[in-house]
């Protein structure tokens, strides 16, 4: 058995050992490879099975640092890649991720969803977070009126308030002013 079989068999062994027991060893991951160690495997399991078919296809015709150099190359290009999408997928994943409270939003605007008898849902937005809550309030509401929260409960259950349009400035009656002393 030639050293890109063995690199082969003991990544795959690693990487399968590392999927099967996934939870069973998360005690250990600061000790050992800092939790990369699918990463390593998958990269030594190219190595190897890379080295192999380089190997088997040029059959004692190249020299030995072609034979490790192409199937390490390979193994390089697979850890940097497993890394970038690793890298990218981080980055995607919210970095926020503590759910609003209904004290949060006391003094913000809210848009009312629908309302009945003094009680409905309004809906709120914070820190780039969507969020429906139940709320109530004195006011006479109606769905798509916008109101501000005054308090929360401890239930979560906003107390909203009614947020009255300005009024529109006197206009002067249509026709030629006249001045009068």
């Amino acid at each position: 058995m030639s050293l890109f079989m063995w690199c082969a068999i003991i990544g795959c062994g690693a990487l399968l050992l590392s999927l099967l027991l996934d939870g069973l060893f998360d005690a250990l991951d600061d000790l050992l490879f800092d939790g990369s160690l699918p990463v390593l495997a998958c990269a030594l399991g190219v190595f190897g099975a890379v080295g192999m078919g380089v190997q088997a296809l040029a059959g004692q015709r190249l020299s030995t640092a072609v034979l490790v150099g192409v199937p390490a190359a390979f193994a390089v290009a697979a850890a940097a890649g497993t890394r970038a999408a690793w890298v990218r997928l981080r980055r995607s994943m919210p970095r926020n991720a503590v759910p609003l409270t209904a004290g949060e939003l006391v003094g913000s605007e809210v848009r009312v969803l629908w309302w009945k008898d003094g009680r409905g849902e309004v809906m709120a937005s914070s820190r780039g977070h969507q969020v429906t809550l139940p709320a109530r309030s004195d006011d006479v509401l109606r769905g798509g009126t916008v109101a501000w929260v005054v308090d929360a409960t401890a239930d979560d259950t906003l107390v909203v308030g009614r947020i009255d349009p300005p009024e529109s400035p006197q206009r002067p009656p249509d026709g030629p002013m006249t001045a009068t002393d």
